[in-house]
C-alpha cells in the first residue's frame, strides 16, 4: 500500500517539529532567570522606588516600599541599579536575594531636595536655586541653636542674631526686603509642617539631619500667601538600620564681648575746678556723694560747645574714674549635653534625643538661661506601601535675665560719666536708682534693678507632627501631614518693697520707669512699695496638608519610545493661628514679708487679648522631564483667609520654570571638555508669592476710654482698611550650575559652582499713610508702595583633598543684593521717626530701603550738596574757614556749618556678604572646621559714640587732648566743632562704613 510510507514520513516530520519546539522552549527557559534582591543605602536603610534596569534593554522594575525587587532577565545579564542622590551601581544578575547598597553621591548636583518642588528631586533636574546644608556641615560648637549655626552657610542669605544674649532670636533676610510694615522673616518648616509659634532659637540642633532653603517667590510659590520671604525647611534625624546607636556629646563654651575698638570713657574732663583741683558746682562748692540719697545733689559746671573748653583735668580728686566695662561685663560659659538613641528594623525606625543647654550672660548679675529639648521620631510601616510617622519635640526654657537684650544696661552705662561708682551704696547700705543729673540725665543704676527686682520666665513649647504616606502603586503616592505647635510663655516679675530706700523716694521717676520690664503702677509717691507682674502668652498654630503626586515614565511604564517623564502634584493645606495674651499686676505691697500677689492692695488687668487667623489654599504643579536633558514645570496656587473685606477673595499665585543640561547631549559627552566639565545646567524660573496682612488689619477697631465712671469708645488715630490686598512679590531668577572633575589624584579631585541672578518686584506693600481728615482718622493702613530688589549669589564647593583617612572640603559663598522704593502712593514721602537707640529714615521713591538720613557737614567752601546746590554763596565764604579737623566752621563762633536739610548718609545693608568655610575630617572620628565671614560696606550709625561725644565722655576726647596738647588753638576749634556737630543731630562723623 503506497500511502503507508507517506504517513510515516509525515509522522516523522511532526515529531521532529515538536522536538525542535521543545528544544527552543527549553533553550529560552534556560536563558531567562528571575533575580530578586533588596536595594538599601550605605547605612542599610531601604530605598523605595530605586530603579533596577537590565543593561542594554528597556526591561526594568522599581523597588517596593521595603526596597525589594524581582525581575526576569536573560542569563548572564547585568543590572544597573540607580536612585536619585546615589551613585549608580552595576551588579551581575547571577544570584537571588541580592543585597545592593548604594553609596551617596558626593557631588553637590546629585543631592536630593524637597523644598520648593513638593516631591524629592535631584538638583540636576531643578530649575530653581535650593541651598542645602547637611548635619555634618552644621557646627557642633560654639553654636547651640539652629539659627546661629546657619550663619554664613547659605549663599544669598543675611543671617544674624539680634544680640549676644542667650536665647536671643535670629534675624534672617533672604534676597532683599519684601515688606515695610510686615515681617521679612522666612517661613520655617519642620518635616513639611510650618512652625509659627516656636522660634529657631528654641529648636534642638542635635536633632536636625538636613536644612534646605529656598529664597524667593520663584521657588516658594507652592507656599502661596506665606512664602514671599522664602522658606527654610528642617528635616529631623531618623533611626538607621543596624545595631542600636547611642551618641553622647558634651561641650563647654566660653563667650565674651569683643571690644575691638577699645571703646571706653575719657580719663579727662572739662569741669570747673577750684584751686585744689576739685570739681565744683555753680556755688563753688566741691561735688560730693550724698550718703542719704546715695547720689550727687548738685551739678558740675561746664560748657562743652565753648571754644575755650579744655578737657585737661584728670579724674583724680573728689571725682574718680571708674572702668564701667569691667564693672558690668564678664566672660560667660555655656554647657551643652546631649544623648541620642536611635535604631531601625525592617518595618520600624526610632530616634530619641535629650539635650540640655545652660548659658550664662556676659552681663554681670543679669541672670541666666537654660533650655531642655526632648525629641521622639518614630516611623512604622502599617501595611505594604502605608507608612506612619510621629515626630514629637518638647522644649522647656527657663530664663532669669533681668535684661534679656542687655540694651538697658548698655544705655545706662554709655550715658553716664566715668566718676559714677555703680558699686556705691547709701548710708543704710542700699543701692540707689539714680546718681543724679551730675552723672548723666539717662544714667540710671542697673545694679539697683539687680538688687530690687527678680524675674522668672518659663516657656513650654510642644511640636507634634503626624505623617501618613501611602504609595498606592508605582504611579500614585498620597501624603497627609498634620502638625500642632503650641507655645506657652509664663512670666513673673517682682519688684521689691523699696520704701526704706531714700534714693527711691527722692528719684521717684527712675525707680519706677527704668526697670528692665514694664511696670504698670503710676510713678507717684508711694509707688515704690512693691509690685508683682504676671503675664501668660499662649500661641497655638495648626497646619494640615494633603498632597497627591502622580509620576509617569512614558518609556518605562507605557513602552512608548520617548524619554518623557511626568510628575504631577496636587495639594491642599490649612493653617490656623490663635494667640492669647493676659497681663495682670498687683501693687502697693504690704509691710510684712514674704508676701504674694494676693496680699497686694491694688489689682489691675493690663492686657487681655485674643487673636485668631486662618488660611487655606490649593495648589497644582505639573513637571515634565525629557530624559536627562531638559525639563519644564508650571503651576499655580490660590489662597483664602478668614480676614474680612478683601480677605474673603482668593489670591492666586502662578509659577513656571525651565532647565537645560548640555552635558547630557551625546556630542558633549564625547567631547574632551567632558573630561573636566561633567555637569552643566542652565535654569530659569518665575514665580509669585505673598505676605498676608495682620489678623485684623482689614477690620476697623475702636479704642476704649474711661469717662467718669463709665467706659466710652473712641476712634484710633491710625486704623485698619477693609480693602487691603495681600502683598505680592514677583520674582525672576536665572542661573547656572556646573560640576568639575579637576584631577585624578587626591588633591582637587572635584568641585561645583552655582550662580544665580534674581530680580523682584513687590507690589501692594502695606504701610500707614495720612488720609483726609473727613474720614475721621489720621492714618490708615494702605497698599501704598512698590518695592524693587535684585541681586546675585554664588557658591563654590571644592574637594581639596581626599584619601582613605582624610577628607578636606572647602566652600565659598557670595551674595550681593539691594532693595529700593520704586513707587509711593501719590508720590508721598513717608517719614519714620526715631527714638533713642534708633535712627530716622524716610520712605520715598528712588531711595534705598533703610537709608540713614541726617545733616551733612561740608569740608570745603566750594562743596555742593547732593542736589547740586552750593552750600555757600561768594559773599558767605568770607565768614567761614576750614578748621584743622577738615570741617568748615564759622570764623566768629568757631562752630561747624551744617546743611539746611537732611540727606541720605549711608545704607545699613551691606554691599556684599562672603563666607569661607573649611571642613576637615579624619576617619570620620575627628572633625575640624573653620569659617570666616566677610560683611562689606554696611553703614551703621554709631549712636553710642554720638551720646558719648555729646556728654564729653568718649575716650577719644581725652586722647585728642594728649595728642594736640601743644597745639591749643587747633584743639579748641576741633573740640567745639565736634560737640556742635553732635548736638545738631545726625552727622557723618558717627557713621561707620
Amino acid at each position: 500500500m503506497a500511502y503507508i510510507p507517506k504517513i510515516n514520513n509525515m509522522r516523522k516530520k511532526l515529531l521532529m517539529s515538536f522536538c525542535a519546539f521543545l528544544f527552543v522552549l527549553a533553550t529560552g527557559l534556560a536563558q531567562t532567570t528571575t533575580v530578586t534582591g533588596k536595594v538599601t543605602d550605605d547605612k542599610g536603610n531601604p530605598l523605595p522606588g530605586a530603579s533596577v534596569l537590565e543593561k542594554g534593554t528597556k526591561n526594568g522594575v522599581s523597588a517596593d516600599g521595603n526596597g525589594s525587587f524581582s525581575i526576569k532577565v536573560k542569563s548572564g545579564a547585568t543590572l544597573i541599579v540607580s536612585e536619585i542622590g546615589y551613585e549608580n551601581q552595576q551588579v551581575a544578575a547571577n544570584a537571588t536575594n541580592l543585597l545592593i547598597k548604594l553609596v551617596t553621591d558626593t557631588k553637590a548636583l546629585n543631592e536630593v531636595v524637597v523644598t520648593g518642588v513638593g516631591v524629592a528631586t535631584s538638583k540636576k533636574k531643578l530649575a530653581i536655586a535650593v541651598e542645602s546644608v547637611t548635619a555634618d556641615k552644621l557646627p557642633a560648637a560654639p553654636t547651640v541653636d539652629i539659627g546661629s549655626a546657619l550663619v554664613g552657610k547659605i549663599a544669598g542669605a543675611q543671617i544674624s542674631t539680634t544680640n549676644g544674649s542667650p536665647g536671643s532670636p535670629t534675624q534672617i533676610l533672604l534676597r532683599g526686603i519684601n515688606s515695610i510694615n510686615g515681617s521679612t522673616s522666612p517661613m520655617i518648616l519642620l518635616d513639611g509642617i510650618q512652625i509659627a509659634s516656636t522660634g529657631l532659637e528654641s529648636l534642638d540642633l542635635n536633632g536636625i539631619e538636613r536644612v534646605e532653603v529656598v529664597q524667593g517667590p520663584a521657588a516658594s510659590t507652592l507656599y502661596g500667601a506665606q512664602g514671599a520671604n522664602g522658606v527654610i525647611q528642617l528635616f529631623s534625624k531618623k533611626g538607621k538600620m543596624g545595631k542600636i546607636n547611642i551618641d553622647i556629646s558634651s561641650s563647654v563654651i566660653s563667650n565674651e564681648l569683643l571690644n575691638v575698638g577699645n571703646v571706653n570713657k575719657s580719663k579727662y574732663h572739662s569741669f570747673a575746678v577750684n584751686a585744689a583741683g576739685n570739681v565744683v558746682d555753680g556755688a563753688g562748692v566741691p561735688l560730693s556723694f550724698d550718703g542719704v540719697t546715695g547720689s550727687y545733689l548738685t551739678n558740675p559746671v561746664f560748657n562743652l560747645i565753648s571754644a575755650s573748653s579744655k578737657a585737661n583735668q584728670l579724674y583724680d580728686k573728689n571725682l574718680l574714674w571708674y572702668d564701667h566695662n569691667k564693672m558690668f561685663f564678664k566672660k560667660a560659659n555655656a554647657f551643652n549635653n546631649s544623648i541620642n538613641i536611635s535604631g531601625a528594623k525592617e518595618k520600624m525606625d526610632f530616634a530619641f534625643i535629650l539635650s540640655d543647654s545652660r548659658q550664662e550672660t556676659v552681663f554681670r548679675n543679669n541672670g541666666d538661661y537654660a533650655r531642655t529639648n526632648l525629641t521622639a521620631n518614630i516611623g512604622v510601616e502599617l501595611a505594604k506601601g502605608l507608612k506612619f510617622r510621629s515626630i514629637t519635640q518638647i522644649v522647656r526654657t527657663n530664663d532669669t535675665q533681668l535684661d534679656p537684650t542687655g540694651r538697658n544696661m548698655l544705655f545706662a552705662i554709655n550715658n553716664s560719666r566715668p566718676f559714677a561708682n555703680y558699686e556705691a551704696r547709701d548710708d543704710k547700705g542700699f543701692m540707689t536708682p539714680y546718681f543724679g543729673d551730675a552723672v548723666g540725665v539717662n544714667a540710671y543704676n542697673f545694679n539697683y534693678v539687680v538688687e530690687n527686682a527678680k524675674v522668672k520666665d518659663q516657656t513650654i513649647d510642644v511640636l507634634q507632627n503626624f505623617n501618613l504616606n501611602y504609595r498606592l502603586n508605582k504611579f500614585v503616592e498620597l501624603d497627609a501631614k498634620y502638625g500642632i505647635n503650641r507655645s506657652t510663655y509664663n512670666s513673673r516679675y517682682e519688684i521689691k518693697d523699696q520704701t526704706a530706700v531714700e534714693g527711691a523716694e527722692f528719684w521717684q521717676y527712675w525707680a519706677e520707669f527704668y526697670s528692665p520690664r514694664t511696670s504698670f503702677a503710676s510713678p507717684t509717691t508711694g509707688s515704690e512699695s512693691g509690685e508683682i507682674n504676671e503675664r501668660t502668652f499662649t500661641s497655638t498654630f495648626q497646619n494640615f496638608t494633603a498632597n497627591a503626586s502622580i509620576k509617569l515614565d512614558f518609556e518605562k511604564d507605557f513602552k512608548i519610545n520617548i524619554p518623557l517623564k511626568s510628575a504631577t502634584l496636587v495639594g491642599w493645606d490649612y493653617r490656623k493661628r490663635e494667640t492669647s495674651d493676659f497681663w495682670t499686676y498687683g501693687s502697693n505691697a504690704p509691710d510684712f514679708t514674704p508676701y504674694r500677689a494676693s496680699n497686694m492692695a491694688v489689682f489691675n488687668i493690663a492686657t487681655d487679648a485674643i487673636t485668631q487667623f486662618a488660611t487655606y489654599g490649593i495648589l497644582v504643579n505639573q513637571h515634565f522631564d525629557w530624559g536627562e536633558i531638559a525639563g519644564v514645570s508650571a503651576g499655580l496656587r490660590s489662597d483664602y483667609s478668614s480676614a474680612f473685606g478683601q480677605g474673603s477673595k482668593p489670591f492666586t499665585f502662578p509659577r513656571g520654570d525651565f532647565y537645560f543640561r548640555p552635558t547630557s547631549l551625546g556630542f558633549f559627552q564625547n567631547a574632551k571638555i567632558a573630561n573636566v566639565l561633567n555637569e552643566w545646567k542652565i535654569r530659569a524660573a518665575y514665580g509669585e508669592a505673598g505676605i498676608q496682612p495682620g489678623a485684623y488689619d482689614r477690620f476697623p477697631i475702636l479704642g476704649t476710654a474711661t469717662i467718669g465712671t463709665q467706659t466710652g469708645l473712641s476712634t484710633p488715630i491710625s486704623n485698619a482698611n477693609p480693602d487691603l490686598q495681600v502683598e505680592v512679590a514677583k520674582e525672576l531668577e536665572i542661573g547656572t550650575d556646573l560640576g568639575f572633575k579637576l584631577g585624578k589624584g587626591n588633591w582637587l579631585s572635584s568641585g561645583s559652582l552655582g550662580f544665580t541672578y534674581w530680580e523682584r518686584t513687590s507690589d501692594n506693600i502695606i504701610d500707614r499713610v495720612d488720609v483726609a481728615p473727613s474720614i475721621g482718622i489720621g492714618r490708615q493702613l494702605t497698599n501704598s508702595m512698590t518695592l524693587k530688589s535684585n541681586g546675585i549669589q554664588a557658591s563654590l564647593n571644592l574637594n581639596v583633598y581626599r584619601n582613605k583617612d582624610w577628607n578636606w572640603d572647602f566652600t565659598a559663598n557670595f551674595s550681593k543684593q539691594k532693595s529700593w522704593v520704586d513707587k509711593v502712593l501719590n508720590n508721598a514721602q513717608l517719614i519714620k521717626t526715631s527714638n533713642a537707640g534708633s535712627s530716622q529714615y524716610i520712605v520715598r521713591a528712588g531711595e534705598k530701603i533703610g537709608q540713614i538720613y541726617g545733616y551733612i557737614f561740608p569740608k570745603s567752601l566750594d562743596e555742593v550738596d547732593p542736589d547740586g546746590v552750593p552750600y555757600f554763596t561768594a559773599a558767605e565764604k568770607a565768614n567761614y574757614v576750614v578748621a584743622s579737623n577738615g570741617y568748615v566752621v564759622n570764623k566768629t563762633t568757631r562752630q561747624p556749618f551744617a546743611s539746611a536739610k537732611r540727606f541720605a548718609l549711608g545704607d545699613p545693608n551691606p554691599k556684599f556678604n562672603m563666607s569661607f568655610i573649611n571642613s576637615v575630617n579624619y576617619k570620620g572620628i575627628v572633625n575640624f572646621g573653620m569659617q570666616w565671614d566677610w560683611v562689606s560696606g554696611s553703614s551703621l550709625y554709631n549712636q553710642t559714640k554720638q551720646w558719648m561725644y555729646r556728654d564729653g565722655i568718649h575716650a577719644e576726647l581725652g586722647l585728642l587732648f594728649i595728642v594736640v596738647l601743644m597745639l591749643y588753638v587747633r584743639l579748641t576749634v576741633q573740640r567745639a566743632t565736634l560737640w556742635k556737630m553732635l548736638h545738631s543731630g545726625d552727622c557723618v562723623t558717627f557713621l561707620w562704613v
